[in-house]
């Protein structure tokens, strides 16, 4: 099962690139709906697959949010440092008093 956390965590980072949220939504409510049939289907008692359901849904959100998070780090703090690197160099033609 590890593996499959691992795979999970995969996906929604590679979604997180160019999918919108609420279709990402709507592809771990399908995720999930769609394991806890099969995990039914096999014999495993709700509570089981529901935890694992959750834990699925977990590992994707989890990818999903670590992209965003880099994105954020390297788009709007560079663009953040750069905007203040380059504010001194401005000058202004009033006087600061």
């Amino acid at each position: 099962m590890p593996w499959a956390i691992a795979v999970s965590f995969l996906v929604g980072a590679i979604c997180a690139v160019r999918l919108p949220v609420l279709l990402f939504t709507l592809i771990v409510a399908l995720v999930v709906v769609v394991f806890g049939v099969i995990g039914h289907g096999l014999g495993n008692s709700l509570a089981t697959v529901a935890v694992w359901a959750i834990i699925y849904a977990a590992a994707l959100e989890a990818g999903y949010l670590f992209v965003h998070w880099l994105f954020y780090l390297f788009y709007v703090k560079r663009t953040a440092q750069k905007t203040k690197q380059a504010s001194p160099k401005i000058r202004s033609k009033y006087s600061a008093e």
